[in-house]
């Protein structure tokens, strides 16, 4: 006999279909015309789902349409409350749940973020959404039904995103992993950047080219995980203070005003009140190998991208001028485990040892220090954090990035000089080293004393 659909009964058109993931399921579905059916992106979310490794308790699935992924979390021992804005959706998500056998963990019910008097379990470490990610029509232009709409099309001022982030921020439990599912190219309302400069760290799981569309499933999460950085007011130097700090978790220290910093090589760094001066204690995960000089060019190439400048090879942060605004130290010895990530940033421009230098007041405008901190404390984070549970990212990832970092002024016409011969940059090693070419020949460098670099009139 058949399985019975809650639709049987009515003009609601509906199909049979079944769905699984990388050995489990399969599970049958009904899904009414007007729900959003499993596709390729919700085996990308199922797939992200199952790759994190967190101790099962109780999650929230947004949007949860056919009940398909609160089913998965079901399977895998999770308590799930389900919400849709669509009755539809709730209807068949309860039928498939049902079928499913896992009526006992899963509560499907209507509403969503949006929706009055609607929130996040208290009790909730989880919460999964596949986003809507369609443009939103233009006035009048509407292609869908209004429960469709809602559904399936984003919405503008930061997306459904920003909503979640309204929801969340407010949240005294920090040791709350989100999981969305977002479209970043081309790029939708919500995006990743809306969540880091609201204080989440952010990391992509998984990614699918969908077409013309680029989908990404992104965990975010507090950095820390609600552990706080230590601020103090004075000090010599924030790379040796952040030797007390613990040597595990996510650990960063940052003074008001830094006496005696240091940079590349002993060289004195000298700091103002108002500047930044913090150093973030880096934990690296058992399995994870990277070199101290690869951290030294991601680094540089994320904070760059948040400062609105550009990095010179291998640690400096430069303005559209070329002029020095900040620089980044790695550090380690035979007695940590891990290694220390220095920061220093001016926040205005100055003349130092008779040298013209920047500050992010020409790049990001007159922006606090603590804002500065804040977002480059979650950048870090989702770069270098060892979250419980989530994948860390590997070499190749922070390979590429260091890359974006380096090609960026070379493609406003940057070049170096090596021992005095001119050369061509075309590429950087797993260690952070930079590539070089001349006339076939390839040199590895890794001293910035060896290299010249020469800027356009117009940088």
């Amino acid at each position: 006999m058949g399985k019975t659909s809650p639709f049987d009964d009515s003009t609601i058109a509906y199909e049979a279909l079944e769905f699984s993931v990388d050995g489990l399921g399969p599970w049958s579905l009904v899904v009414p015309a007007t729900v959003y059916p499993p596709r390729e992106d919700t085996s990308m979310l199922a797939q992200a789902i199952m790759s994190l490794d967190l101790e099962p308790s109780t999650a929230v699935e947004v949007g949860c349409g056919s009940g398909v992924l609160s089913i998965l979390l079901a399977e895998n021992g999770w308590d799930v409350f389900a919400f849709d804005v669509n009755p539809y959706a709730v209807a068949a998500s309860r039928s498939n749940v049902e079928e499913s056998g896992h009526s006992n963990r899963v509560t499907v019910n209507e509403g969503g973020v949006g929706e009055p008097g609607w929130e996040i379990p208290k009790e909730a470490k989880l919460v999964v959404w596949n986003l809507p990610y369609l443009n939103p029509p233009d006035e009048g232009d509407l292609q869908l039904e209004p429960i469709e709409e809602a559904s399936m099309t984003d919405i503008s001022d930061g997306g459904w995103s920003a909503e979640l982030i309204r929801h969340v921020s407010g949240r005294d439990e920090d040791e709350l992993l989100i999981l969305l599912l977002m479209r970043t190219d081309p790029r939708s309302p919500s995006n990743k950047e809306d969540w880091i400069r609201n204080g989440w760290s952010c990391r992509v799981v998984r990614t699918l080219r969908m077409g013309d569309e680029k989908l990404e499933a992104v965990a975010f999460w507090r950095p820390g995980l609600g552990v706080s950085a230590v601020i103090i007011d004075e000090c010599d130097s924030t790379m040796s203070e952040s030797l007390s700090l613990p040597g595990r978790g996510w650990q960063r220290i940052r003074s008001r005003k830094q006496v005696s910093g240091h940079g590349r090589g002993g060289s004195k760094w000298e700091s103002l009140e108002g500047d930044l001066t913090a150093t973030w204690r880096v934990a690296m995960g058992d399995e994870t190998e990277t070199s101290p000089g690869l951290i030294q060019t991601s680094v540089g190439s994320a904070v760059a991208r948040i400062m609105g400048c550009r990095t010179k090879w291998p640690n400096d942060l430069i303005d559209e001028q070329g002029m020095k605004l900040g620089g980044i130290i790695v550090e380690s010895s035979s007695n940590e485990t891990g290694m220390r990530v220095g920061i220093g940033i001016n926040a205005t421009p100055r003349t130092v040892s008779d040298v013209r230098v920047s500050g992010w007041s020409e790049t990001l405008g007159p922006v606090s220090s603590d804002t500065v901190f804040g977002i480059i404390d979650s950048s870090l984070s989702g770069m270098l954090e060892v979250v419980p549970g989530l994948p860390s990212v590997g070499s190749g990832t922070l390979l590429d990035l260091s890359w974006r970092g380096v090609s960026a002024s070379l493609s406003e016409g940057v070049s170096p000089s090596f021992l005095g011969e001119k050369m061509r940059v075309v590429g950087l090693d797993m260690g952070g080293g930079l590539i070089l070419e001349q006339g076939g020949d390839v040199s590895i460098v890794t001293d910035l004393d060896t290299i010249e670099w020469f800027f356009p009139a117009e940088f």
